[in-house]
């Protein structure tokens, strides 16, 4: 659908284009035991000793499902962010296609241009729309036509453009003014319309340069809504099809999106680690955890649950293995 490109007024002066729940309850773990909690060991190889948590959740359950539904969800996201970011930034305008009808429309309903000020305009449309292959359009009508059912004139510009055009390649350009404007303040207004499939020429720059032309002409009173018109094209469709980088862009959304993929990924390596420590983590349905050193590595294991040394991988004495009370001393 078509949207504004920026408009104003004498008055009001010029404006751009428009371009919860309540918690749940998780589980609970802790290095002291705690009523309904079941005890699960690991060990910490840098300190060779058990690690011993309390959790009323199973600690042994896989963090993968989560790994891959995570990065499946984000992982094409973030990468579509990068790719818009980039696209928004590498101003590289294509001329469009042409395959709609491009008869240049001058309507001047209210006669506010001399015919020499329609054919110079007229000429300047056709070099415009020659450089980006975008249909230009200039309506213009009495302030009493559109306020008659609308509180802006944005409003009927948008309505206007829908029933005149059947395509998103026109950049309608409507201007308006009282049926008897007063001499010492013409309350005069204008608004653009273009069509959606104008964005990648027409962004926020380009319409800038135009609309600040136009709203300064009009805002002389000297110059004739048709010279002014005439006069914003003429600065605009030189440099409309420029390539340049929007490097505060580039630089702003770099920060964001990069946040956000520092973040995703520091996401993932906390699950991979978190996974690591889940496959060495077992659970001990004793009440009485015994534990005993290894007599070849000096590190600490829990009785009754190993053939070998969960370190250096000995063969632990067949009576620990078998889980008899061995106390560390």
């Amino acid at each position: 659908m078509p949207h504004s490109s920026g408009g104003g007024s004498h008055g009001g002066g010029g404006h751009g284009g428009s371009s919860g729940g309540g918690g749940g309850s998780s589980g609970r773990s802790s290095r002291t035991y705690f009523a309904g909690a079941k005890t699960y060991v690991r060990y910490d190889h840098a300190t060779r000793t058990p690690v011993i948590t309390y959790a009323n959740y199973d600690m042994t359950q896989s963090t993968l499902p989560g790994i891959i539904v995570i990065s499946v969800m984000f992982g094409p996201m973030i990468l579509l962010m990068w790719l818009a970011l980039l696209i928004a930034s590498f101003h590289l305008p294509f001329r469009l296609n042409t395959d709609y009808d491009t008869e240049i429309v001058i309507d001047d309903q209210i006669d506010v241009m001399s015919d020499s000020e329609e054919e110079n305009l007229n000429k300047t449309l056709k070099k415009f729309f020659k450089e980006t292959g975008i249909t230009p359009a200039v309506v213009t009508v009495y302030n009493e036509v559109w306020e008659e059912d609308y509180d802006k004139l944005e409003d009927y510009a948008y309505d206007l453009y829908l029933q005149s055009f059947k395509d998103e390649k026109h950049w309608l350009i409507v201007y308006s003014q009282p049926v008897y404007p007063d001499d010492d303040f013409n309350d005069w207004y204008w608004e653009g319309m273009q069509g959606n499939d104008t964005d990648s020429i027409l962004t926020t720059k380009e319409t800038d340069i135009f609309n600040k032309r136009l709203q300064k002409d009009l805002v002389k009173g000297s110059v004739t809504p048709g010279k002014a018109i005439n006069n914003a094209f003429k600065e605009l469709t030189p440099h409309v099809m420029d390539f340049y980088v929007n490097w505060l862009m580039l630089i702003i959304g770099s920060l964001f999106v990069g946040g956000m993929t520092a973040g995703f990924v520091l996401l993932i390596l906390s699950l991979v680690r978190k996974e690591k420590q889940i496959k060495s983590t077992f659970k001990c349905e004793e009440t009485v955890i015994s534990q005993a050193k290894c007599d070849y590595c000096g590190g600490v294991y829990i009785v009754g649950h190993h053939a070998n040394c969960p370190y250096c991988q000995a063969a632990l004495p067949l009576q620990d293995s078998l889980g008899s009370v061995k106390e560390v001393t």
